[in-house]
């Protein structure tokens, strides 16, 4: 189904390494350690998630019955 197609992706965008279509092989990349750290600051991946204005989370402890037919 899929050739492979591994591909290093920049952090902020475009491509670092390869693609490698339907290569066997090791694909290597240099990366600056600080682009990447300013990228995460740009990118909050779990803390848009943590906005009580937008999110919330109920858990129902009540007992409940595996199955319901109607």
């Amino acid at each position: 189904m899929n050739p492979g197609d591994a591909v290093v992706y920049k952090p902020f965008g475009g491509i670092a390494a390869g693609p490698m279509h339907r290569e066997k092989g090791i694909l290597y990349a240099e990366i600056d350690v600080s682009t990447a750290r300013a990228s995460r600051r740009k990118f909050d991946a779990s803390g848009h998630y943590s906005r009580p204005d937008v999110f919330s989370l109920t858990v129902d402890r009540s007992q409940k019955r595996p199955v319901s037919f109607r």
